[in-house]
């Protein structure tokens, strides 16, 4: 593959994205309303917490299984924050934003969660990512069944089983 087929694939994407034309939305978002901001996060969180349950099944991708299961738990942070609060997404354009305001709004009583799993963020998650650190299958495992814990928590104290797409694999 040289220079001209990174170019030509470039075009398409970028002609696809002009055109509006992207194709079908992905099954476990089409449900939402495009105007509902919180069903929006929430479906984010719904279909990356299904997809690390994919992953978990005979793979050993587990650095997919990492990154996965921090972005389902920031993405049901934002769920949280713009169903029960005047937050709109645009509000969280650093990923810290979401974890402060999580924090600052005790969600998680007096254990600090959201500071807990920022801090561990910051210091761990472009660790994984860059290769300097390798997460292994218990660790992989440990943060995804952390990220189910978290969306159902949050998912159960706004009241939004109906509108979660999680309770569909029960």
């Amino acid at each position: 593959m040289g220079l001209n087929e990174v170019v030509a694939a470039l075009e398409h994407a970028e002609q696809l994205l002009e055109d509006d034309q992207t194709g079908p939305a992905q099954d476990s978002l089409s449900w939402q309303r495009a105007d509902d901001d919180a069903d929006i996060q929430l479906g984010k969180a719904c279909a990356m917490l299904e997809t690390c349950r994919q992953l978990r099944q005979g793979t050993n991708n587990y650095v997919s299984i990492v990154e996965l299961s921090f972005n389902a738990i920031e993405r049901s942070f934002q769920f949280y924050l713009v169903e029960m609060t005047a937050a709109e997404s645009a509000d969280y354009i650093k990923h810290e934003e979401v974890f402060d305001d999580i924090a600052v709004r005790n969600v998680f009583s007096d254990e600090d969660v959201a500071g807990r799993i920022e801090a561990f963020r910051s210091e761990h998650r472009a660790r994984f990512y860059y290769d300097i650190d390798r997460p292994g299958r218990d660790f992989a495992m440990a943060m995804h069944d952390l990220a189910e814990e978290i969306h159902q928590y949050l998912v159960e104290f706004a009241d939004a089983h109906s509108r979660c797409s999680c309770d569909d694999r029960k």
